[in-house]
């Protein structure tokens, strides 16, 4: 399934929480080819970075800020031009260029000389005169991720599971080599989750074991104990999903389920039949996000739906606890769970969908938008606006160029200016689910 490159903020577990994705996920690795003649650098013996960071954990060994990734067309002409890419296109939602030609930042695991020229190829990078020298300067024993559009700010590896790389955003490339504490997992985030990789085990730091120390077996709290259980409490999932394993967090405070519904669509499901019955959505991530944290009586659940690779069709983690969540205390519940993919309406005939998303909304909604060719962009809001009440749905709300719909349990809001408040050629709509917690 298509993987989408963009995440709206994260939450990270705590300590406590269990793996989110199963260990042997390849993250942002790629299939390799032989290594094209351009990068010669392939034959720069690797070295150690540690004691380079000044404490932060990595180092910018390489940079271009001036750099920009070229155009679609640019970039399947490259692709185009060499047999080991034939049929491999970079605006195909099912090939393998389509997530590192958008994503903000890739992985380098050192693996091979042909993993790095794969990402060259696939990101756009070959077109930048001065790569060469900057990944001859950059070989590193230690992992790598690429930042495109983004800047590291810092590391941090407190939890024993997960790592974060924060960034911010800013022009061009940069090449980071992780010389810190390495994690399973490696989650890079801005204001909004930018990317998720799965670490190579070689690279992964090892967690001593603590000697045992002679104190007195302490005694869970008593208010916070997870129940005995081997599904999920206060909730239902829908028929076609199997709860693939189980675990319990070592507190004795939570229990974690590993989920597969048996497509992206179903996965998605979940977090909309657990607000049916009865969860409150915390503000955060929404659906189709990543990781979204929910409350019901005194439960806290999270659903962890993995963003890259196989994405949402993958099998998603599902932690519930007895506790306050582990991030802080509940936030205040939305009563949208916005949605990725537009569900419950056609567009107007001639009407289709652009590559998405076209931006977000302040609370981190996907823009989905849409063009019409055959339409003047004057004629595109009341074309839509006909189109949508002739399958059902009415007009609930409305203001200077958008549309506030509803349907059932659906609402929809579509907006039609461009930035300079004239009609657009490429109008945009916001679907939720709705309402959950109001």
């Amino acid at each position: 399934m298509a993987a989408a490159a963009l995440l709206l903020g994260i939450l990270v577990i705590a300590a406590a929480a269990p793996k989110l994705w199963p260990s042997d996920m390849e993250g942002g690795a790629l299939a390799s080819g032989r290594p094209p003649a351009a990068t010669a650098s392939a034959t720069v013996a690797p070295v150690s970075w540690k004691g380079r960071d000044g404490g932060t954990g990595f180092v910018v060994c390489g940079a271009n800020e001036s750099w920009v990734r070229p155009t679609i067309d640019e970039e399947n002409a490259h692709l185009a031009a060499d047999a080991r890419y034939a049929g491999t296109r970079a605006d195909d939602s099912y090939s393998r260029a389509w997530l590192p030609f958008r994503g903000g930042a890739s992985l380098l695991d050192g693996s091979s000389a042909n993993q790095r020229d794969d990402l060259v190829a696939l990101t756009g990078l070959w077109n930048d005169p001065h790569f060469a020298a900057n990944a001859a300067a950059c070989a590193s024993i230690e992992p790598q991720v690429w930042l495109f559009g983004y800047a590291p700010t810092k590391y941090t590896a407190e939890d024993r599971l997960i790592a974060t790389l924060q960034v911010t955003p800013a022009p061009g490339y940069r090449m980071v080599v992780l010389t810190g504490v390495i994690r399973p997992q490696l989650v890079v985030v801005g204001s909004m989750k930018v990317a998720f990789f799965a670490m190579p085990t070689s690279a992964v730091t090892p967690t001593l074991t603590p000697a045992p120390k002679p104190t007195q077996p302490t005694t869970p709290n008593a208010a916070f104990v997870f129940p005995p259980t081997d599904r999920p409490l206060q909730l239902a999932l829908p028929a076609g999903c199997r709860l693939l394993n189980m675990g319990r967090h070592s507190d004795e405070q939570g229990a974690f389920w590993r989920v597969q519904c048996g497509s992206a669509k179903a996965n998605l499901s979940v977090a909309v039949t657990a607000m049916r019955q009865g969860w409150a959505h915390l503000s955060g991530p929404p659906i189709g996000v990543g990781l979204q944290n929910y409350a019901k009586g005194t439960l806290t659940m999270s659903l962890a739906y993995r963003l890259d690779g196989p994405a949402y069709a993958d099998d998603f983690t599902l932690v519930q606890y007895s506790r306050p969540y582990s991030a802080g205390g509940p936030a205040p519940a939305s009563p949208f769970a916005y949605v990725r993919e537009p569900t419950g309406f056609d567009l107007p005939t001639g009407c289709g969908w652009r590559e998405s998303p076209a931006g977000f909304t302040n609370d981190g909604a996907y823009k989905l938008p849409f063009a019409c060719p055959d339409l003047r962009p004057a004629e595109i809001q009341l074309t839509f606006n006909r189109t949508l009440q002739a399958q059902g749905w009415h007009v609930d709300n409305g203001g200077f160029g958008s549309l506030t719909y509803a349907k059932d349990d659906l609402r929809l809001t579509a907006s039609f200016p461009d930035e300079k408040a004239e009609p657009s050629q490429t109008p945009w709509v916001v679907e939720a689910f709705c309402c959950f917690g109001a």
